[in-house]
């Protein structure tokens, strides 16, 4: 059984009625049954008043199906009379009650959401998951409460102070038990309470339906079981989208783990729940525009059944500029600093001092007079932003300043793990931290969340990724790298060998189910990754080009699931972009150049996309190709081999299915060498199970190549 609590418990008249409830549905259902609760289930109802408007209990249990549960702290003598649905009151801040119809209406909301999955459906369209309602009174006696009120024709079924026990509780829901859930049923009935309806499409087919994914002849038919059917959303990933912390909180792990979905999630839960909060959504992509706001939309629905008031919940870009509003350009505003664009910026910084944004930031921090106005903001690729930034949206934040940032470990290669919060928040004047992320709040939310398991990006691409992108089979030594076995843990990795013992073997196993990718068991969609190198670029385009043709053409993949990232310096990699895009045409496909489009958009419909890797980080496609890898060579100085591992590493992370890497073998450069240590990579990378083993790098040397990286940035 998992149990999952918003958090949100409260100090209202009935929080301590519902913790004594929450502790009797911890206590009936264990390890041996398959099910969940939710402890304030965010199905919010706009109508009524703060502490009515959402579930306060909800369970799936394949014995039990569904159970929603509204909590009352009522004494016997505050029920004077129940008349039909409506309860009158004596004794309390309410003079009348309707209780059962609240859990009633709360629970038809969520089998609404039910009833809309073709796999929850009989072949008569009935639903196949039945639904109880209760009403918990964990102050009333049952003998008590049958003398008053157990012969109405009009009582509602109520949970009372004696079946708030393991035994009683399990026993209470017996009676109404119908059939048990099979498990097809059941898994899709968790994955809609899961939150997984908004992130899964439009329409998805019944179970059966389509081709198996062994059958599936084309790309398009593989993906459609990546894009397709209803999403499950897993229990960690549950609790941080439904929790809302009492003060900041920190979300770190592995690229491709659901934390920019967690943190729409978390926004419109926020937003439905607390409609009057002032709530920003903040990020560094523009391009992620479109998605975020989309996402965010599509939870708010599933949970409020509104669109959000778009005044209060704000998407806005970290920075901001003349054309759209970003939260720099807001709060530097509303202290009375005049905001720069990044034009500005660039002619009054000096960028030797560090990052532009971080420097505006500092400029509004130094004023000393930043109003608190808003109530919570949720920062999504925070490895993108500067200290600065995040004193700044602390400083913008009412108590208790619920900032809450998504960090992706290992994204840069100079950030390899999220930066301690005395490093970005500094500490009091008597040394404590500003900001503390040991432990947890009351209700149970914990200050600091760690995700390993990656969904987006196949497991054999990941690996490559990381090995690769942090040079860890590279001649002259690793880039940079996790250098502990507690770093590794906590990117889904299992790790044999001592990081202390420099020199000796360490070697690297991805489990499957830290890579639950659905296409990971079908050997018709392998391989996953692809290597080609060419006499010449022309040779390498022209191939790209043709590979990509093929792909829409006889495998059927939308153009718009399809981008090419070009790797490079900024002038060459643009060339390779626009010759490239000359070969689409002359293949009847259609290029979407994204440096010469809205840079709020990434793809557009019925185009690839060629892009090079500034503008694709944060989005992501079905197949992606690679160009230009033996630029990774091109290190001039040593802070080139940081950027340019880097550049590759993101760009392998950008597909959804499928990678192929293509680049020229080169007589200027050593790209013998990278090519060879691609192919070790690959082959470790693609292994059944993936296994890569690799010298334990000496943390001096790593940490010289990144000062003398930084050095020769200046």
């Amino acid at each position: 059984m998992e149990f999952i609590a918003s958090g949100e418990g409260g100090d209202h008249a009935g929080a301590d009625a519902e913790r004594t409830v929450w502790r009797a549905v911890t206590r009936a259902f264990g390890p041996g049954d398959r099910g969940v609760a939710y402890w304030r289930y965010p199905i919010v109802s706009p109508d009524r008043d703060a502490f009515d408007r959402e579930a306060d209990f909800v369970l799936l249990h394949e014995e039990f199906g569904l159970v929603v549960v509204e909590c009352k702290g009522y004494r016997l003598g505050h029920v004077a009379a129940i008349e039909g649905d409506q309860w009158r009151l004596q004794g309390t801040r309410q003079s009348t009650a309707t209780p059962y119809t609240q859990a009633r209406d709360h629970g038809f909301r969520l089998l609404n959401h039910l009833d809309d999955e073709p796999a929850l459906t009989d072949d008569r369209g009935n639903p196949t998951v039945p639904a109880n309602f209760f009403v918990a009174l964990p102050n009333v006696e049952r003998d008590a409460w049958d003398d008053r009120f157990g012969s109405l024709p009009s009582a509602p079924p109520v949970l009372t102070a004696d079946e708030l026990t393991p035994g009683s509780l399990r026993e209470a829901l017996d009676g109404t038990a119908g059939e048990p859930l099979d498990a097809a049923t059941y898994e899709a009935a968790r994955a809609v309470v899961s939150g997984g309806q908004p992130i899964s499409g439009e329409s998805r087919p019944a179970a059966g339906d389509g081709p198996s994914p062994e059958a599936a002849g084309t790309k398009a038919e593989l993906y459609e079981h990546v894009a397709g059917g209803l999403k499950r959303l897993d229990g960690k990933q549950e609790e941080v989208g439904l929790q809302i912390p009492d003060g900041p909180q920190q979300i770190r792990g592995i690229a491709g783990s659901g934390k920019s979905v967690l943190l729409a999630q978390k926004a419109a839960q926020m937003h439905a729940r607390h409609p009057d909060w002032r709530v920003v959504v903040t990020f560094q992509t523009r391009s992620l525009y479109p998605t975020v706001i989309e996402t965010i939309r599509r939870y708010h629905e599933h949970y409020a059944g509104t669109e959000p008031d778009w005044d209060r919940l704000e998407v806005l870009h970290g920075w901001g500029g003349r054309t759209r509003r970003g939260l720099y350009y807001e709060v530097a505003q509303a202290a009375g600093v005049e905001p720069r664009t990044f034009g500005d910026a660039r002619s009054t910084f000096d960028r030797d001092d560090g990052d532009l944004l971080a420097q505006c930031c500092a400029e509004v921090l130094d004023a000393d007079r930043i109003p608190e106005r808003y109530d919570a903001i949720l920062v999504d690729e925070a490895q993108d932003f500067e200290p600065p930034f995040f004193r700044l949206c602390h400083a913008a934040l009412r108590p208790p300043k619920r900032l809450v940032w998504a960090y992706d470990e290992a994204q840069s290669l100079q950030t390899l793990s999220a930066p301690r919060p005395t490093d970005v928040f500094g500490t009091e004047a008597d040394g404590t931290p500003r900001v503390d992320l040991q432990g947890s709040y009351e209700g149970g939310v914990q200050k600091s969340q760690v995700m390993r398991t990656a969904y987006r990006t196949p497991r054999p691409v990941l690996v490559l990724a990381h090995v690769f992108g942090m040079g860890l089979l590279r001649d002259d030594g690793a880039v940079q790298a996790l250098t502990t076995q507690s770093g590794w843990e906590d990117i889904g990795y299992e790790v044999d060998g001592d990081f202390r013992q420099y020199g000796s073997p360490v070697t690297l196993r991805r489990p499957p189910e830290h890579s639950p990718h659905p296409l990971s068991g079908v050997d018709a969609a392998r391989p996953f990754v692809v290597t080609e190198t060419f006499a010449d670029r022309g040779a390498e385009l022209d191939a790209v080009a043709d590979a990509v043709e093929r792909d829409v053409s006889r495998h059927g993949l939308a153009p718009e699931r399809i981008a090419v990232v070009v790797l490079g310096p900024v002038h060459r990699s643009r060339d390779w972009g626009e010759s490239l895009a000359d070969r689409l045409r002359r293949r009847s496909v259609d290029p979407n150049l994204v440096w010469e489009s809205d840079p709020d958009v990434f793809d557009r419909e019925g185009a690839v996309t060629v892009s090079r890797v500034n503008r694709a980080k944060g989005n992501q496609a079905a197949q992606v190709y690679v160009v230009g890898l033996d630029t990774v060579a091109d290190a001039g100085r040593r802070s080139d081999v940081v950027q340019r591992r880097n550049e590759a590493f993101v760009a392998l992370t950008r597909t959804k299915a499928w990678c192929t890497i293509t680049g020229v073998d080169r007589d200027d450069v050593p790209t013998g060498q990278l090519f060879d240590e691609l192919d070790e990579a690959v082959a470790g990378a693609t292994g059944r199970p993936p296994v890569v083993t690799f010298p334990a790098p000496e943390p001096a040397d790593l940490q010289r190549t990144m000062v003398d990286a930084t050095l020769d940035a200046f």
